[in-house]
């Protein structure tokens, strides 16, 4: 060996295993003639190399300069070390040690080389449903323990074939050490099974079939099962709201490419960059007049995305048409991921069952974003986004954030990294209990950690509180709407001083009241409320968040009394009111907003978590005359200035268009915002809880602040929503201010 070579030691962690980052250093080293290899650890990879120093140092710049599409490097160490006798450079077995740092990529889109080869009729994976290579495909869904090699994920029930190991172990091909490769002959395979459960032959055609004449097919999915049906066919569309008891939530669409989205939806720069991320989300567009007026309900927004894998670009090729692709599951219950669980819970719904034998590991609904003020905002974050780590300050001790009992994720925090989990849903139904639990745990030991301290909400009735205190020996309570501001100012890598403006539904407040529509002055290392609503009762409590027009009866009372009229289908409510017999207090903007919807006729009951807030917003959208005026009033009470909104609900009982008065209301919130910045002093603000994931009013507030010389903050890829708060739940528990 020259007295000019050198021999390095190469740690390195982040988001590099799973994205072909070892064979990449292979080809390198080779390139280099170096000598040494490269190894897979349980917290990234291990390359020990060795050679000529100009040629040691040209490999390090392209060890940065030229990783692969989908790697982030987080840390690098080098260390020299002494001289020794490698003749080669080798990929080596794994190493797998106690503890780990997660950072695998997430499954991503398909690849162009991956789809040119699908409709390749010499490539021979033509119109194979499994295509994948190094670069794209299934990861986290198939995923079992660190390091990411084919034994650890499912595709270990799948043995290589001999062409495939050929390209395995060739160095020049796209497939070269790609864990998951496999072909028609060694890899997964699909099954159509008809409503009996009796198989069919043709799988793809005779599914596309199907959805022609209008059937619902479920589809096993990469992390999960999709309902499927044709989203141009009223009566198709119509018959799966009836079957699935979804009467009126917008439905996501499902199509083959950019060109298919644009005849459906308009569709910005932006967007279309969200559409086309390896993450392929479901992103929320303004749609056009093509589709069933039923997928989207009237909404101002359809869902769209893009096919992501093989089995959906082959369907879509067969059937020619946008599909609706919604969650395969049971109203109130977590998605299926296996075959047994969908004949027994999609019995009823789905006409045929088009399933593959590859097991998932990990329940992934699809991610949805939108794009806010031109930047994607995440709204779900799930397939494609997950896992997701949030770099943080040191914690004392490994953390668990439960999370909220709808829309729930929860968060690990260990050492200097926050994992956030994907998105699990609402946890109302037992089968949604268990499959928390199950996640929980499997993420516990693919990070080898055993969380010290537990974090939940102060509402001791949610499920992850008495799971907390059941399995934990310390549990820390972080107020609801604190978490929410924690989140934010993470997402946002935010410090101190600032006002930020919580609204959501519901919070469990320090008084015990129900809090929703709170701020917060962050400073000096405190977190002090600053504002609140006026409150209004409830009659019915929790009830009145599925009847909007229960939170009507709330505010009318409060505005009038005694002196309130109502029909006499709503006296045993006026008379809960009058006598405080369950009507709890509330300071909630959500609830405001669903008695100004309840108010305006556009939802007094909901089908759907939300909905009232949304009609809400789709008829502001749609309005053309913006001339009504109404305002909201700040007045001090003590330490805390209270948001009256007397003259914004009396003004809003006058007749006129109904679009008008739900403009002037989203319009008098975003002047409030602005009062409230000015009351505080605080020049930055930010916008957080689940009001907040209203386009239209986050748009009208970043405007008004901006224009008044204030800078405007708000949620990009934690959500607004209770999905981010196991993050905010974490933060504020750890002392991160």
């Amino acid at each position: 060996m020259s007295a000019l070579s050198q021999r390095l030691v190469i740690q390195i962690s982040g988001c590099v295993q799973g994205v072909g980052f070892r064979p990449f250093v292979y080809r390198l080293a080779k390139h280099y003639k170096l000598s040494g290899h490269i190894k897979n650890t349980s917290s990234g990879l291990h390359i020990d190399v060795q050679g000529a120093l100009e040629n040691l140092s040209a490999f390090q710049c392209d060890l940065v300069d030229r990783a692969p599409i989908g790697a982030v490097i987080s840390e690098m160490s080098i260390d020299q070390v002494p001289l020794t006798s490698y003749s080669d450079f080798a990929i080596v077995d794994s190493e797998c040690k106690d503890s780990t740092e997660l950072a695998l990529l997430p499954d991503t889109a398909m690849c162009k080389e991956c789809l040119s080869e699908l409709f390749d009729p010499q490539n021979r994976r033509y119109r194979y449903p499994f295509l994948h290579c190094m670069s794209c495909g299934p990861r986290f869904s198939l995923f079992l323990r660190m390091p990411f090699d084919r034994a650890n994920t499912a595709m270990v029930d799948f043995k290589m074939c001999p062409s495939c190991q050929i390209e395995y172990a060739d160095c020049s091909d796209r497939r070269f050490y790609s864990q998951t490769t496999c072909c028609p002959q060694c890899g997964p395979q699909l099954t159509l099974f008809d409503a009996t459960q009796r198989p069919l032959t043709d799988p793809i055609e005779t599914a596309a079939l199907f959805l022609k004449e209008g059937k619902i097919v479920a589809l096993k999915n990469t992390g999960g099962f999709l309902l499927l049906v044709d989203a141009s066919n009223e009566n198709a569309v119509l018959r799966l709201r009836e079957r699935k008891r979804r009467p009126r939530k917008p439905f996501a669409v499902l199509v083959a490419d950019i060109e298919s989205a644009q005849a459906i939806a308009w569709i910005d720069e932006a967007e279309q960059a969200a559409l086309l991320s390896p993450a392929a989300p479901i992103v929320l567009l303004q749609p056009r007049s093509y589709l069933s007026s039923s997928v989207s309900c009237g909404s101002p927004y359809c869902g769209v995305m893009l096919a992501h894998n093989a089995l959906q670009h082959l369907l879509l090729d067969a059937v020619h048409r946008p599909l609706v692709a919604t969650s395969g599951n049971a109203s109130g219950e977590p998605i299926c991921i296996d075959e047994e669980a969908a004949f027994e819970q999609l019995a009823g719904i789905a006409d045929a069952f088009l399933v593959h034998n590859r097991k998932i590991m990990h329940r992934l609904d699809d991610s949805v974003v939108q794009i806010i003020d031109g930047s994607m905002s995440v709204v779900r974050r799930a397939r494609g986004m997950i896992p997701f780590a949030i770099p943080i300050a040191e914690c004392r001790s490994p953390i668990l954030g439960a999370g909220a009992h709808l829309k729930n994720t929860f968060a690990i925090a260990k050492d200097r990294l926050l994992y956030l989990s994907q998105h699990i849903g609402d946890l109302e139904s037992h089968r949604a209990c268990m499959a928390y639990q199950k996640e929980l745990q499997s993420w516990q030991q693919l990070l080898c950690i055993e969380p010290q301290i537990s974090i939940g909400d102060r509402h001791v009735d949610y499920f992850t509180s008495r799971y907390l205190q059941k399995n934990f020996k310390q549990v820390i309570q972080v107020q609801h709407h604190e978490a929410h501001v924690h989140a934010c100012m993470l997402d946002n890598r935010l410090q101190e001083p600032c006002l930020a403006i919580c609204w959501d539904g519901t919070g469990l407040g320090d008084d015990q009241m129900i809090w929703g529509a709170e701020s917060f002055v962050v400073d000096e290392g405190q977190m002090r409320r600053f504002a609140t609503l006026a409150p209004f009762r409830l009659p019915g409590g929790d009830k009145a968040a599925r009847e909007p027009r229960r939170s009507l009866l709330g505010v009318l009372h409060a505005l009038r009394g005694s002196q309130m009229c109502c029909g006499e289908e709503f006296q045993l409510l006026f008379q809960a009111l009058e006598k405080q017999i369950y009507a709890p207090l509330c300071s909630s903007m959500g609830r405001l907003f669903d008695a100004v919807s309840a108010l305006l006729g556009l939802c007094s009951v909901c089908s759907f978590e939300a909905e009232a807030a949304l009609e809400l917003e789709c008829q502001a959208a749609l309005a053309q005359e913006k001339i009504l005026q109404c305002h909201f009033h700040l007045e001090k009470q003590g330490d805390l200035w209270v948001i009256v909104w007397k003259e914004v609900i009396e003004i809003l009982e006058k007749p006129g268009s109904v679009m008008e008065r739900a403009f002037a209301f989203h319009r008098a919130l975003a002047e409030l915002i602005v009062k409230l910045a000015r009351q505080s002093g605080m020049r930055r603000v930010l916008l957080t809880g689940g009001c907040m994931q209203n386009k239209l009013l986050v748009e009208l507030a970043i405007t008004a602040l901006r224009k008044e010389g204030f800078e405007p903050f708000w949620h990009r890829q934690i959500p607004a929503n209770d999905g981010g708060l196991s993050v905010g739940q974490v933060i504020g528990a750890n002392g991160y201010f």
